[in-house]
């Protein structure tokens, strides 16, 4: 759930790059609605219109009790309600407007988000505050924005750590609906292990770039119960009084807000939070067997026939994959590479597994493949059918899974085909509303059980008849908390976890009838996804450490089970039926030119070529992201006419438009160069999980007028080119949270311009570019053996012909280049010194990683990553006569790169290095460096 992520996308886009990345936010099929409230605009496409007009009536209701205590927003809210992914999630901006999308999609109740009954009214809660939180400006800051609107840089909580922001909007989503992450007993845990162990981590780790445990999940954790630890001590009012004083500061400086609200400083804050964590803390004995240590996320393990346990696991190590080991006994196997999905089923040698792939390019869903279980090809059994959890009934004929649907997840099944082609679930069980999760048959295949979710009532486990498609029994629940992951036992007996008590997952075992409940002693701060061997002897287990989550073990016959009493069956409680707004305005077509006028303008300063450039600059973009714009111009004191540029992208269908023109002046040689510019294409992409790729084809026009009558000889003259230009990239190569560069896969850019005098050039030429590039892993783990080769080469008329450089330090990011610097890498040689009409490249890196750091300072926008360090050799050469060897130049060195990330999200590379560079005719020398960005 994100905030200034989305903000820096709007604004990215609208600066000009949704052309060049084809950053498309929605399918092209989905036709969009807007339904309006007396607070919110509400956009939905077919399918969502009773659920769109449900969260209209959340959205009043959560803004009524947030605005008293929060206070509200300026302007509407814009809330798009899209069904594309099977990921669910919701992100929030406040520039250019305010702006929340919500996914449909409920989370699976075992999730870390999955503690509630209305996944609409929590992730609203969450993203709303968002809005009223990142939206204020007080003070000084607020009456800038009546002047300059909705510029980013006068939303000083945008520029917030990332656990203030997240923490506050995690915090409140469970003040207004009882329920989410802070009284979930298994997030919960996190905080209460660390916490025991004296390893709540200090504030910088929480502030945002984390990598090592917990991760993404930090800001998330330590700011939600940060934010509690405050409701508690000074009253829940003191929230909106700190979220007002932060609004006042400077950005990034809003650490001394606390001294002010509070009386005592950040620091000694958040020292008295992790102390009274620790004085809180509730952590389980714990007596079983750690079978495995991945850390991180580590989910669903099922044994195999042959009594291999099997699971996934998704850490910064590596993509994430689908392994299998025998339990005490040697080092897990990857079966498969598995992006996502936690259901394993086995049909004789088969393993049945699902997983996520990008569908039509911009929604992830999942769908079931099958791999021998030993590895080799994967088979694809469904194809965009939004399948998972899958398990094989006894006989290994059916397979029953899960659906997604606009509002609800159902039951289906299938036949199982070892060599058949694609196949169509067939419905088994649905209901509006409700939500199936973990379907696992019974031994006799007689049941089914399943998680079960409706509104009102906590998940539960039920037990549905395949014969007549019924639900047909709920076991009774250990308390009023949720259950979830149900197993079976080779004699019958129903496993699953739940957590009665918030303060994590326990393991329960029931009858099928559900008369007799136990609890399972000694499984430790959090137990999920019970499974059993063969023979019933042995209970593994996802548990949890301070590492993460892993795999453990109990045996059956010493474990200690516990009766539970006081059993209930939870009956839900009745859905709150929309009730008309009386100010909403009727349901419409979506359109996007009413949000399109511009909402905010920017001064601009600028040096360029010595010349200062005072101007401004404002751009916007609809709600859906479907046009972006921006536009700038600016003055310089020396002349009269000012330089301008305009860009345009539409981003709704494949491919995507863009155009852009621009009007740019620039002293040179005691005279004027003059350029105007003009661009406009078509950039097709093709995204999956694993690769991506894309097609540009563009039209460019440029004309360059020199005027300087002081040269000798004077100068005026005019260069006009007009080119078609098309290009090909590919991208797959992969990088991972510990990766110190791009670690496996490989990369290649292929590109032409063609300039014409049919199109109004002077004159006829054309150029070409190729870049290749591979990554391999080595040692020590992270080590990476990096290569590319990279040409470029032009013909035709010298007054239009390119010039290419095979030189300088870089760097060389990849994608579409058609100008001087397109191919040059030779470190420790000037770009300038190595030019010509052709140019080649060689270069080969030996990276690897020297410290794992992950510390910040305080509430600093700086956090370092990692030092890393690189062996390298180059080799160039450029020419525009005849290929002459004894001119090629040489260069080796060594790099020390630090990778950092800045203002809290922003990912940034740091490095120096040194090069002894050297041509075959002997001209040699040391030269130091340095660069932002890894050198390709």
């Amino acid at each position: 759930m994100l905030g200034r992520l989305a903000a820096v996308f709007v604004l990215a886009t609208m600066a000009g790059t949704a052309g060049l990345e084809g950053s498309t936010r929605y399918d092209p099929r989905l036709r969009f609605r807007t339904i309006s409230t007396s607070r919110f605009h509400i956009h939905y496409h077919q399918g969502e219109e009773a659920e769109a007009r449900r969260l209209a009536v959340i959205a009043e209701r959560v803004a009524a009790r947030l605005d008293t205590t929060l206070g509200p927003p300026s302007g509407r809210v814009h809330v798009v309600l899209v069904d594309q992914t099977d990921l669910s999630n919701g992100w929030a901006t406040p520039v250019p407007l305010n702006l929340i999308e919500i996914t449909a999609a409920a989370p699976d109740p075992a999730s870390s988000i999955g503690n509630t009954d209305d996944w609409l009214e929590m992730v609203f809660a969450h993203e709303y505050t968002h809005v009223v939180h990142l939206s204020r400006s007080a003070g000084w800051i607020g009456g800038l924005r009546k002047a300059f609107g909705r510029m980013p840089l006068l939303f000083p909580n945008l520029y917030l750590p990332l656990w203030q922001i997240e923490g506050l909007a995690t915090f409140q989503e469970s003040a207004v609906t009882r329920q989410g992450r802070v009284p979930a007993g298994d997030f919960r845990a996190i905080l209460d292990t660390a916490a025991a162990r004296s390893r709540v981590d200090p504030i910088d780790r929480a502030n945002g770039g984390l990598v090592d445990w917990p991760s993404g999940n930090a800001a998330y954790l330590y700011g939600a119960y940060f934010h509690e630890y405050l409701a508690g001590r000074f009253g829940a009012e003191s929230l909106s009084r700190l979220t007002d004083e932060t609004a006042r500061r400077l950005p990034y400086l809003g650490a001394p807000a606390f001294k002010r609200v509070f009386g005592e400083s950040l620091g000694n804050l958040w020292d008295g939070f992790a102390a009274h964590a620790a004085r809180e803390a509730d952590v389980p004995e714990s007596a079983p067997i750690r079978l495995t240590r991945h850390g991180f996320i580590v989910t669903a393990p099922r044994f195999g026939p042959d009594g291999r346990l099997f699971y996934s696991v998704v850490n910064p190590h590596g993509f994430p994959a689908l392994l299998a080991q025998h339990p005490g006994a040697g080092e897990p196997v990857r079966i498969a590479n598995r992006y996502l999905g936690d259901g394993i089923g086995f049909a004789g040698r088969h393993v049945i597994f699902d997983q996520a792939e990008i569908v039509n390019q911009v929604g992830l869903q999942s769908d079931l493949y099958a791999v021998d279980a030993d590895g080799g090809p994967i088979r694809r059994l469904t194809r965009e059918a939004r399948a998972a959890d899958p398990d094989v009934s006894p006989d290994g004929v059916t397979i029953v899974c899960t659906l997604q649907r606009h509002d609800r997840r159902d039951l289906a099944t299938f036949r199982w085909m070892p060599e058949g082609g694609a196949a169509v679930p067939d419905t088994l069980v649905s209901e509006a509303g409700t939500h199936f999760s973990s379907p696992r048959w019974s031994p006799d295949g007689r049941w089914i059980a399943a998680e079960r979710s409706r509104a009102g009532a906590p998940s539960e486990i039920v037990l549905v008849d395949p014969v007549t498609a019924r639900v047909v029994r709920t076991l009774p629940a250990p308390g009023r908390g949720r259950s979830v992951t149900p197993a079976w036992t080779p004699d019958g007996a129903l496993l699953f976890a739940a957590d009665p008590d918030g303060r994590g997952f326990r393991i329960f075992s029931s009858d099928v009838e559900g008369l007799e409940i136990r609890r399972l002693a000694g499984t430790g701060p959090n137990a999920q996804f019970p499974t059993t061997s063969r023979d019933g002897g042995t209970l593994a287990f996802v548990g949890y450490t301070t590492e993460g989550h892993d795999l453990f073990s109990l045996e059956l016959n010493t474990a200690r089970w516990d009766r539970v009493s006081g059993l209930a069956t939870a009956a839900p409680a009745p859905r709150e039926e929309p009730v008309p707004d009386q100010e909403a305005d009727r349901d419409r077509a979506y359109a996007a030119w009413r949000w399109l006028a511009p909402r905010f303008w920017s001064p601009t300063l600028e040096s360029d070529v010595d010349e200062l450039v005072i101007g401004a600059a404002t751009g916007a973009a609809d709600v859906l992201g479907r046009h972006y714009y921006a536009a700038e111009a600016g003055w310089t004191a020396e002349r009269a006419r000012p330089d301008w540029q305009v860009a345009y992208a539409y981003d709704r269908w494949w491919p995507a438009l863009f155009g852009s023109i621009a009007d740019d002046t620039d002293p040179h040689r005691g005279g004027l160069v003059r350029t105007v510019e003009i661009n406009a294409g078509a950039l097709l992409p093709v995204r999956r999980v694993r690769w991506s790729q894309s097609l540009l084809a563009a039209f460019h026009g440029s004309t360059d007028t020199v005027e300087c009558a002081t040269c000798a000889p004077p100068l005026d003259a005019r260069i006009d080119r007009r080119a078609l230009r098309a290009g090909w990239s590919l991208h797959a190569a992969r990088g991972f949270g510990y990766s110190i560069s791009l670690e496996e896969g490989w990369r290649a850019t292929v590109s032409t311009e063609l300039v014409r005098e049919a199109l109004g050039s002077d004159a006829d030429s054309g150029s070409a570019v190729a870049d290749f590039r591979g990554y391999l892993p080595a040692w020590p783990r992270h080590g990476v053996i990096a290569g590319r080769i990279a040409a470029a080469t032009s013909w035709g008329d010298d007054r239009t012909r390119r010039e290419f450089s095979a030189a300088g330090n870089g760097p060389q990011p990849g994608g579409y280049r058609f100008g001087f610097d397109a191919v040059g890498l030779l470190r420790g040689v000037d770009e300038d010194d190595v030019t010509g009409s052709h140019a080649a490249v060689l270069n080969l890196d030996y990276r690897l990683p020297l410290a794992r750091i992950d510390r910040g300072a305080g509430t600093w926008p700086i956090f370092v990553r990692a030092l890393h360090g690189a062996l390298f050799a180059d080799v160039g050469h450029a020419w525009s006569g005849r290929f002459v060897l004894d001119d090629v130049r040489f260069s080796t060195g060594a790099e020390l790169s630090v990778d950092a990330v800045v203002g809290f999200v922003l990912p940034l590379t740091l490095t120096t290095g040194v090069a002894w560079r050297e041509t075959t005719a002997g001209d040699r020398g040391l030269a130091a460096f340095g660069r932002i960005g890894r050198a390709f």
